[in-house]
């Protein structure tokens, strides 16, 4: 899922007229209304109140046995938002206001295992809202007086790890159901590898990153761990915990508990858990690689006498790699996302799904189908914006079969031609489709999940759409199929605790390979099986003769048969909690819930979530609310300006919920406008009530990203009690009639694992202000402001060259209005570095840097902060500045030393030294930065 968030540097100039833009919003067509229960508030698509009722349903049934380890008999009743346009399955829940929001695009891949969709969301982000209600007290409590909704979630993650929040959800999951992740090889697989490998990564490594190799994620190493602890000292072990953390939640405060109620020190038991999975596992082992950088082999495919498979490493993209006897050769880079996407290839064709951001609603997004000519690397979009997944072209490559998930909610079987014109379309009733591919010209093998999520292989007739189970549904975690030249169906699936190749030939069920940790995207020539074994150091493409696939049992993949009792299926050893009536709730207690409409402007919009003492660099007391569809905001505050030293009061509504994104605002304001090179400071008083409206847009396609917007504005601004310091001289007060607009762009290529910067980008802001008085034309003034910047490539790997410009202008008289200077607000220095901001009429600068890594030395110092990387910056700036009293140009040369790290295990922070020797005083100074891309 994209978001629509600006590149820092240009978000950070934008953001003086945009006040941080927000679209994360669904589309404004869409009519929400809402039903409830003594557990949940669903909010909900008029279309969806089947959905709705099963979901409700579900929250009821799990409010009982999610927050029992924590002791929480009954729930707080929490709002829960269904989204129905997202590409991308996913569900979060969040503060400010307390909700929780989840995507209806369910699994249609094998990467949070075999459950059925809202039943995983239902645990798994339920745990969380356990989790937040359950931190809560103690200084917990302070927090969320002096700060609301925001001061609670900041200690939340001040105390407690992303790890533990999600891998103790994924043990909740997986306690509470027949599957979850816990059940599934293929979630544990990357960290069993690197385990038998004796490249265990250390606790900080994990916690905080590394550039050497791609780690687990932090849900994988949670879940051992929280299961760890919990074997080890009981269920109720980690809530005693936290209850010792909410008391004082610092940093450290999590390991100290840990320690006091374990008797254990935490790094002791962390090493401990690695090294028994590493001794139960350690009959896996296979034989030693030599040791290489990480890289990914993906979907091996043979077509005629040309080999092609997808590769990934940390110096590169997703790219389609052409393999010969004697040369390997890169066709295309690829935005591919394994967990998501599946590649396939025929005849000098390929095709796969990118998934696409919607031009305006960060709530709504596509995955469109892309075919590639893999002689030219040429590549059409096919489809437009509709979900498509796991497309499969067929042997002539003039056909293509694909899931879709249509805006009616369905899943079904789609045909379509190399145009992405529609043939044929299945719906299969009480099943949705994960994936399919052909098997002939009129008939299809699919996965199909029923509405308990169990999965089953099935033989489906395009033509009457009649089908036969092939293999019978199960919690088995099957994926990636495909189909040979002599009818063979070949699957991914799981069986006593790995993931191997299976063939389903003339209803007989056959094991293909033996791999102790995990084969992936089986491909078949008829006489060769293809596929992507994993290993120390990623995955690589192997192979076997199909002739030794053997039969197994037909029941081995079906009826739990394939659990093992090994840590990648089974570590907790939890009995398996079948759930008998699942699919009563879709229908249970349907009339008893009465739908609503849903407005807009619900209590939560005149309820403040949160509140600060805070704003930009100065003291400042806010308050903000938002209705639960992020549609209306509302923001007022009191404080006072770091850079003039002045009070200041405002307000502000935002009307999110149309493609014109509207802002109300009305400010007052004290200012101290000081000159360059003028001695005497101008005093005064501004009140002035304004509307915006901002056009935001936003394209992705390939490895390329388009983010926009467009924005005009009118305000009435009155100001008044002139005061000249050191001349008694009186000015009247004044009215202006301000007019404003603004438009900016960035255009960036996505980053590369190790990529310091986008390798190549253009950005673009210009802005400009009217004040127009009709008392005196002398009054009026304007200004504008402009700011680009541009990033290539370096001469080596991750190196790169930044360039900016900025300008600004203003009237130059002393009787003009003096606008506020967005350079000092949107950067670092103004000015070259090394000198300091004033106010003028007119500068211009420009800036040349080059970036370049230096090392990666994965340094952890006593838990206080970690050096992740270390970079250098070689920079020239020159500023040219133009004034009624003086002249002047200001250039500076110099370097920066940059340390990305994160301090206390929790919050990345880039910081660093300067040196800048300005040219104008012949003198070099130093300094101390955070953020390099706040300084250009």
């Amino acid at each position: 899922m994209k978001m629509f968030i600006f590149s820092l540097s240009l978000l950070v100039t934008m953001k003086v007229y945009c006040q941080g833009l927000d679209t994360n919003q669904s589309s404004s067509s869409l009519e929400w209304k809402t039903i409830s229960n003594d557990y949940v508030k669903l909010i909900y698509p008029d279309y969806m109140k089947n959905d709705s009722v099963y979901v409700a349903n579900l929250i009821e049934h799990y409010s009982q046995y999610v927050g029992q380890t924590y002791s929480i008999a009954k729930p707080q009743q929490f709002t829960l938002i269904i989204r129905p346009e997202v590409a991308a399955p996913n569900g979060f829940v969040t503060m400010g206001p307390r909700r929780s929001e989840w995507f209806s695009s369910s699994s249609f891949s094998n990467f949070v295992g075999s459950s059925e969709w809202y039943q995983t969301l239902a645990i798994h982000e339920y745990r969380h809202v356990n989790q937040f209600d359950f931190y809560d007290g103690g200084f917990v409590s302070i927090a969320n007086l002096l700060f609301g909704d925001y001061g609670r979630q900041i200690v939340l993650y001040t105390g407690l790890q992303p790890w533990f929040l999600e891998g103790d959800a994924v043990w909740a999951e997986t306690k509470y159901t027949d599957a979850g992740r816990g059940r599934s090889p293929y979630f544990l697989a990357r960290l069993k590898s690197l385990i038998l490998s004796d490249e265990i990564p250390s606790y900080e490594q994990f916690v905080n990153g590394t550039y050497h190799t791609q780690l687990p994620s932090h849900y994988v190493y949670g879940y051992i761990l929280i299961s760890s602890a919990t074997k080890k000292f009981g269920q109720n072990f980690w809530a005693k915990v936290v209850q010792e953390v909410i008391g004082s939640p610092h940093p450290w405060r999590f390991y100290s508990a840990f320690k006091e109620i374990s008797g254990v020190d935490f790094f002791e038991f962390y090493q401990e858990t690695m090294n028994e999975l590493k001794n139960t596992w350690k009959n896996d082992s296979s034989t030693k690689i030599s040791k290489i950088e990480f890289r990914e082999n993906l979907y091996p495919q043979k077509d005629g006498d040309s080999f092609y498979y997808l590769h990934k490493d940390l110096e590169d993209y997703w790219s389609i790699q052409k393999k010969s006897a004697v040369s390997t050769e890169k066709i295309l880079d690829l935005p591919f996302y394994k967990e998501f996407n599946q590649f396939s290839v025929s005849k000098g064709k390929a095709v796969y799904t990118e998934l696409q951001p919607h031009h305006r609603y960060g709530y709504r997004g596509a995955s469109n189908i892309f075919l590639v000519e893999l002689n030219t690397g040429d590549k059409t979009k096919i489809t437009d914006q509709e979900r498509y997944y796991n497309p499969h072209l067929n042997s002539r490559a003039d056909k293509i079969i694909s899931t879709h998930f249509n805006e009616n909610q369905q899943w079904n079987i789609v045909e379509l031609d190399l145009s992405g014109n529609t043939l044929r379309e299945i719906h299969m009733k009480d099943y949705k489709v994960s994936e399919a591919h052909y098997l002939t010209d009129n008939e299809v093998v699919a996965i199909l999940n029923d509405k308990r999520g169990f999965k089953s292989i099935q033989k489906i007739n395009l033509t009457n759409h009649s089908s036969q189970v092939l293999l019978p549904s199960s919690r088995n975690n099957i994926y990636a199929l495909s189909v040979d030249s002599k009818g063979s169906i070949f699957f991914e699936a799981q069986y006593k605790g790995y993931i191997n190749i299976f063939r389903l030939n003339a209803n007989k069920l056959e094991q293909c390979t033996n791999v102790k940790i995990g084969a992936a995207s089986p491909f078949s020539d008829g006489n060769t099986l293809y596929f992507s074994e994993q290993d120390s150091y990623g995955s690589h493409v192997s192979s076997v003769p199909v002739s030794k696939c053997s039969s197994i049992s037909s029941q081995a993949l079906v009826d739990f048969n394939y659990l093992s009792d090994s840590p990648s299926d089974n570590y907790n050893q939890f009995p398996l909690q079948s759930f008998d009536n699942q699919t009563e709730l879709y229908t249970k207690n349907k009339d008893k819930y009465q739908a609503e409409n849903y407005g807009h402007f619900d209590s939560r919009l005149f309820i403040p979530h949160s509140w600060n003492f805070f704003g930009g660099r100065g003291l400042e007391l806010s308050a903000v609310t938002d209705n639960y569809l992020g549609t209306l905001g509302i923001r007022g505050a009191i404080g006072r300006d770091s850079e003039e030293k002045k009070n200041y009061g405002s307000f502000s509504l935002d009307i999110k919920k149309y493609y014109p994104i509207f802002n109300i605002n009305a400010e007052s304001r004290e200012r101290s406008v000081e000159p360059y090179s003028y001695p005497n400071d101008l005093e005064f008083t501004e009140k002035d009530v304004g509307l915006n409206m901002t056009i935001p847009y936003i394209y992705g396609r390939g490895l390329y990203t388009l983010k926009a917007y467009a924005q005009g504005g009118m305000s009435y601004l009155d100001t008044s009690d002139y005061n000249e310091t050191n001349v008694n001289i009186k000015y009247e007060s004044r009215s202006f009639k301000v007019k404003s607009g603004a438009m900016g762009f960035t255009i960036a290529k996505d980053l590369k694992p190790r990529s310091i910067q986008s390798p190549i980008s253009f950005s673009l802001l210009m802005a400009y202000d009217d004040a127009d008085s009709s008392k005196n034309k002398a009054y009026s003034s304007y200004r504008f402001f402009g700011f680009t910047k541009a990033t290539t490539p370096g001469f080596f790997n991750n190196d790169g060259f930044l360039f900016s410009y900025t300008t600004e202008k203003q009237k130059d008289t002393r009787t003009a209005y003096q606008f506020v200077s967005n350079a000092s607000s949107a950067q670092g220095y103004a000015f070259s570095r090394g000198y300091s901001y004033a106010a003028v009429s007119r500068f211009n600068k420009i800036s040349g840097n080059y970036l370049f890594p230096l090392a990666y030395p994965d340094l952890a110092i006593s838990g206080f902060t970690y050096l992740r990387r270390l970079t250098s910056t070689l920079f020239f700036d020159s500023t040219r500045i133009e004034s009624r009293f003086r002249n002047d140009t200001l250039n500076s040369y110099g370097a920066e030393l940059e340390f990305e790290s994160k301090f206390f295990r929790i919050l990345p922070l880039n910081f660093g030294i300067r040196y800048s020797y300005k040219m104008k005083t012949n003198k070099g100074v130093y300094g101390f930065f955070l953020g390099t891309d706040l300084s250009y």
